[in-house]
């Protein structure tokens, strides 16, 4: 049985006297996508700095392919396996993007040419052209491109849409999906819930530092304690809401939506009371109203 790309055991972190990381645990397989959600401030960017040997961690253990990693250092044959496309990336402004490509490629020794790059890019038509003179999307393309040089077997995606166009952000969710198809198992940070929702096998819920919750996107929507029913109803206003366990009420132009945490309850006595209900419609809370649920349940508790 082959090695975990990534586990990390107990990983703790702390700056002065705040916890940044307390005891968080991940196994990442082979072509799995892991989404880390978190509010600002959760500790998403110091658990992906720390695993990538950019800051040490004060306990725990960080396994990358099933080698211990010891400090801040990794070696040249694991660097070799793992691609990197953090938030704030940059490159040298007057280098085209060719010469960026062809750079990168001579860093591995079985990676991807410099024409095989523009082209993950979607760049074939400004090969030429400057970092700085591309646009904000652009550059993310480049970037994400970069990431993949080496054909890595790890790839960390830090906000990878960011800036990027409807078009743009969906071809780069067809690439990542490729890359789960070949077995690359790829950690994902992203604002976008709708991306989370679209690409990952698994979400890793951060806040304050601690895993409050995981499990696919759909397994996280079960958790929250609320669904939607919408429909058509002959009944007012004040007699829906006063419907068992009805929460919260919202008039659309057609028809109506209720919130409520005892689902069957509230269809029973609608059905019940009103026998003309048409277009009825049960459904679960989006991926956003989970998370938000969540983190703001988790941060109530510890206030």
């Amino acid at each position: 049985m082959s090695a975990l790309p990534l586990q990390v055991t107990g990983l703790t972190k702390h700056y002065a006297d705040k916890t940044v990381l307390a005891s968080v645990d991940i196994a990442l397989a082979s072509g799995e996508v892991l989404c880390i959600l978190g509010p600002n401030g959760a500790g998403k960017t110091t658990l992906i700095s720390a695993v990538l040997g950019l800051v040490s961690a004060d306990s725990g253990q960080i396994r990358l392919f099933g080698q211990l990693q010891s400090g801040m250092a990794r070696s040249t044959a694991l660097r070799q396996k793992l691609g990197v496309m953090m938030q704030i990336g940059s490159l040298s402004a007057n280098l085209t993007v060719y010469e960026q490509c062809d750079l990168f490629s001579s860093y591995y020794q079985n990676g991807h040419n410099a024409t095989e790059l523009i082209s993950l890019a979607g760049l074939d038509n400004h090969a030429n052209q400057r970092f700085g003179r591309l646009s904000g999307g652009q550059k993310q393309r480049l970037l994400f491109a970069l990431a993949l040089a080496g054909k890595p077997q790890l790839v960390f995606l830090d906000e990878p849409t960011l800036g990027m166009d409807v078009e743009a952000r969906r071809s780069l969710w067809q690439q990542v999906r490729q890359l789960k198809q070949q077995g690359v198992a790829v950690v994902l940070t992203t604002h976008y819930l709708e991306e989370a929702e679209q690409l990952a096998d698994r979400i890793l819920v951060l806040n304050n530092g601690q895993i409050i919750a995981q499990g696919s996107p759909a397994q996280l929507k079960a958790m929250t304690a609320y669904k939607f029913i919408q429909c058509c109803s002959t009944l007012d206003d004040a007699q829906l809401t006063a419907l068992p366990a009805v929460q919260q009420l919202t008039r659309l132009p057609h028809s109506v939506v209720l919130q409520s945490n005892q689902i069957e309850q509230t269809l029973r006595a609608l059905l019940a009371q009103d026998s003309h209900v048409t277009d009825l419609e049960v459904r679960p809370v989006a991926l956003e109203q989970a998370f938000l649920q969540l983190t703001q349940s988790t941060t109530a508790k510890e206030q």
